[in-house]
């Protein structure tokens, strides 16, 4: 007969439920997408279709300009971002880990709105979108340090491209504009200043006539999009 209080066996026994819990944490926290070289590690259930489908949604704007990622994303799921991101921020992309890191649903929905237009699940499927986005694009710019304005407007356009019209209608009504009439006026500054709002513009400017998959095909090759606003005379 064995006891459980013989020392040997209560190492035994603490090394299986050890290796149990990581197989069992394992097992439950990381999420393949079954379309895509996309993961979702989370440390609580999560809804994993409509973060697939952000993530895939992304990758299906890239792919008909023959633009892939080039290397598995992580798609992380948190209660809370890091400290040193903005307290109004939502998402982010850490180009240097691959990771995209993005709130639960729930801590989403706490905002109530986004874009002037109240959260809901497709919205939260846009902001996956968004930051996969970032992902594919930083593999595909062919200069070494694109500005962050170049970047943005890449993943916005890429984010309102393939978001749910409905939802994109509603959107565009919260935030009336014309789109940029100049690439001197997508900058830095205008981003720094209000980040929804320059994805708006970025967007309505990518639908003007000469503008489209062209300009966006230039920002990634760093032929559009390079310079800082103070390089432009006002």
């Amino acid at each position: 007969m064995i006891f459980v209080g013989h020392p040997v066996v209560k190492a035994v026994l603490v090394v299986i439920l050890i290796a149990y819990s990581l197989s069992s944490y394992a097992s439950t926290a990381i999420h393949a997408c079954a379309n895509s070289a996309i993961n979702i590690r989370a440390d609580e259930p999560v809804d994993h279709h409509d973060i697939c489908n952000g993530a895939e949604d992304a990758l299906a704007f890239f792919d008909r300009l023959d633009i892939e990622l080039s290397h598995p994303v992580i798609i992380v799921i948190v209660p809370n971002l890091p400290d040193w991101m903005s307290k109004t921020a939502v998402g982010c992309y850490q180009e240097e880990k691959q990771k995209v890191i993005v709130l639960t649903f729930s801590e989403f929905e706490k905002r109530e709105d986004w874009f002037d237009v109240p959260v809901d699940r497709s919205m939260y499927r846009s902001l996956v979108t968004h930051e996969v986005a970032h992902a594919v694009a930083s593999c595909n710019f062919t200069i070494s340090e694109p500005t962050i304005h170049a970047k943005e407007y890449v993943a916005y356009v890429a984010m309102f491209a393939i978001m749910n019209p409905v939802l994109r209608t509603r959107v565009l009504a919260a935030n009336p504009g014309l789109g940029f009439d100049s690439e001197s006026k997508i900058n830095e500054l205008t981003y720094l200043f209000d980040p929804m709002r320059f994805g708006v513009e970025a967007y309505r400017h990518y639908l003007k006539r000469g503008h489209g998959d062209a300009f966006l095909l230039k920002a990634l090759s760093g032929n559009a999009l390079t310079r800082s606003a103070l390089d432009y005379p006002y």
